[in-house]
């Protein structure tokens, strides 16, 4: 309705760009190191925040050794995430910014771990928060093994039905609607 820009409501004919090999390398390089400050920035404010308050108050053990499991933890996603973004595998870099892709739950689990690190200043019982990283993962498990589009088809079929769905035979393909229990 209201075009701001000279060309912006005209559709592009053609193909759609994709992304070189140097723009993915230097959105990679963006990436990692965004993480990289998110992580040193959390785990810098809870030292302080814990040394400086906690001693005051009584040092907690037990929060202290959950910030360390946790923050090994991140660090090595970080690590993990460095090497997938920044090696090539196969002659072409892995783009870390893909949705749905490994690293886009190296990003998550790394986000939930600054949440939770976070959220334990307020009080110590929110590092049960780490809990939510398995239960993602067994929820994303459980949704792409039994609610994927392709898991309630059958892996064996009749040959001419499929062939007819094909178009091979001439055939009109039958349609057939799979039921969700």
């Amino acid at each position: 309705m209201f075009a701001v820009g000279g060309n912006s409501g005209a559709k592009k004919k053609g193909k759609q760009g994709t992304k070189g090999e140097a723009q993915i390398f230097k959105e990679n390089a963006e990436t990692i190191a965004f993480y990289k400050n998110v992580l040193m920035i959390t785990n810098g404010v809870f030292l302080v925040v814990h040394f400086i308050f906690y001693f005051i108050t009584g040092f907690s053990t037990a929060s202290f050794i959950l910030f360390a499991l946790s923050s090994a933890a991140a660090w090595y996603v970080w690590s993990f995430m460095r090497q997938f973004g920044t090696t090539k595998s196969g002659g072409s870099i892995t783009d870390l910014n893909l949705p749905g892709s490994i690293s886009d739950y190296a990003k998550d689990i790394i986000l939930a771990i600054v949440i939770s690190q976070s959220a334990s200043l307020i009080h110590r019982y929110l590092w049960w928060f780490l809990l939510s990283i398995p239960l993602y993962a067994l929820y994303k498990g459980i949704m792409l093994f039994f609610f994927s589009p392709y898991a309630q088809l059958g892996g064996g079929g009749n040959q001419d039905q499929d062939e007819q769905a094909d178009g091979k035979k001439g055939g009109k393909g039958k349609v057939v609607r799979v039921a969700r229990h």
